[in-house]
């Protein structure tokens, strides 16, 4: 009857084959308006990542808030992983490493993750008499000359840090993630033309402070925990020529400005649970986040001959519409629903979210009049959306050896997304000697379903050479719908190629 019990569950889960899919670390923040999750909102151990978060190890739990008293060790505990994160950092490896101890009753924990200066740009410059004297400049003066400035790549360095204070059963977390990126130098050439100063910037700089309690308020659960997220997006350029710019105009230039904050608050009860009876358990969970975009930006105008720089409550980027207003505002509810089960060697777990969101979003097109003044200009659209994607999780563990070796799996069924839309268009036009002026509205509705089904599955297995030391691997064999091909052995995609690898210690 076990063998048979194992062969169903293995094959539901199976079904779910088809291409591949790259295990997902997340490195940085997520784009704006889509939540931060919880259990991924730092980072997740193979054998996490294998079972779709349902199997957590202690490479898991000892820098969560909620988790850490679960981490049993004499003196210390530490950990060392690398995985090779294709759609996170476009084909670069993630070295993550992470430390325990506890000194007086205070639990501390350390955790890096990340390609350390991995695709950081390179500036290189010349220190020479230009072969003509740059603008601004003085014939025969040797200079820095750069043949090009950038703080940007495809693939720029992320890195993220977390320490994290456990006491009296809760724990205190603050993580630091960031990809930015500056050039800041004065006195150089580039492009013929000589800057004072010149300053670039692009990249995000995201701070994190988390709390939750690492102890059930009540025998049925209940364990909340709260997080605030201060993510700073920065893409800016400024820039002062020396006297005059090849546009003959002085002073201080805003070359492009589209910085934005986005804040976010995330809430969770932290699980209770409904059901327990021999070995299934039922249990209930609600999580909350609120997300607010601000824009906060800087934009030149010409007046007497100088760049003078003013203020815009959106984005400035030169091109054909360069002036823009822009606010957004989030609001996503996730109750879930998940069970387990376990006998002998055999144990599972489903997990279903049910993320409902709701966001208003407002875009203004604007233009600069005769006196250099921001006016509406175009369409206005103020748009609120309602987005649902029902996501549920499987996952199974057998232990092949009890407490030796252990075949994690997981799969994951994401429905296509439906969002309905309302949007409202305020078109603003000139109207002789009167700008600005709204001159009719319209409102239409838009209901869409999304083409992103999700269909995934995972295999894996964690190696416990002794009570101190274990391995965990997640295998190549990691699909996804919609992408066809066959499961080699060795080969990428095969059961001995690993996506991702762990070894811990603890003593």
């Amino acid at each position: 009857m076990r063998n048979r019990v194992f062969t169903i569950a293995l094959f539901l889960s199976i079904v779910t084959i088809s291409g591949t899919w790259a295990q997902n670390l997340p490195a940085f923040p997520f784009a704006s308006g889509t939540k931060h999750t919880w259990a991924s909102s730092l980072w997740t151990s193979p054998q996490s990542s294998t079972t779709e978060g349902r199997y957590r190890s202690n490479a898991d739990d000892f820098i969560r808030p909620d988790s850490y008293t679960g981490v049993k060790f004499n003196k210390w505990f530490g950990m060392t992983s690398f995985l090779w994160a294709g759609e996170e950092s476009s084909g670069e490896m993630i070295a993550t490493a992470g430390f325990a101890t506890s000194v007086k009753n205070i639990y501390i924990g350390a955790f890096y993750s990340g390609n350390f200066w991995t695709g950081t740009p390179v500036n290189d410059y010349d220190y020479g008499v230009p072969a003509t004297a740059p603008n601004g400049g003085v014939d025969g003066r040797a200079y820095n000359i750069y043949k090009s400035i950038s703080t940007t790549n495809g693939n720029p360095p992320a890195n993220n840090f977390a320490l994290l204070i456990g006491v009296f059963n809760m724990g205190f977390r603050l993580t630091w993630r960031t990809n930015y990126q500056s050039f800041n130098e004065n006195d150089i050439v580039t492009n013929n033309q000589l800057y004072k100063k010149y300053q670039d910037e692009s990249g995000y700089i995201a701070p994190q402070i988390a709390w939750a309690m690492a102890k059930d308020l009540t025998r049925n659960g209940i364990r909340p925990y709260a997080s605030i997220d201060l993510v700073f997006y920065r893409d800016y350029n400024k820039v002062e020529a020396e006297g005059n710019d090849l546009n003959g105009v002085s002073g201080t230039r805003i070359g492009r400005s589209l910085n934005r904050f986005d804040p976010s608050l995330a809430l969770g009860l932290g699980g209770y649970t409904l059901y327990s009876k021999g070995g299934f358990k039922l249990s209930a969970d609600f999580d909350y986040v609120l997300t607010f975009n601000f824009y906060d930006n800087e934009y030149s105008i010409v007046e007497d001959g100088m760049y003078k720089t003013r203020k815009i409550a959106g984005i400035y980027s030169p091109g054909t519409t360069p002036y823009s207003q822009h606010f957004f505002v989030s609001n996503q509810f996730t109750p879930s629903l998940s069970g387990s089960w376990s006998q002998d060697r055999l144990a599972l777990k489903f997990k279903l979210n049910l993320p409902l969101s709701v966001s208003t979003r407002r875009y203004d097109s604007m233009k600069l009049d005769d006196s250099n003044d921001l006016i509406y200009d175009g369409d206005s659209y103020l748009t609120d959306t309602f987005i649902f994607r029902p996501d549920l999780r499987l996952a199974m563990q057998y232990k092949v050896f009890p407490n030796r070796l252990t075949l994690n799996t997981g799969a994951r069924i994401q429905a296509t997304t439906i969002t309905t839309e309302t949007i409202q268009i305020e078109a603003y036009k000139e109207n002789i000697r009167i700008y600005g002026q709204k001159r009719y509205t319209s409102k239409f509705l838009n209901d869409a379903t999304g083409t992103q089904f999700v269909s995934r599955f995972s295999i894996g297995a964690s190696f416990n050479f002794s009570d101190n030391f274990w391995v965990e691997a997640t295998t190549g064999v990691t699909n996804s719908f919609g992408n066809e091909g066959a499961i080699d052995l060795f080969a990428s995609g095969g059961l001995f190629s690993f996506g991702s690898i762990l070894a811990a210690l603890k003593f």
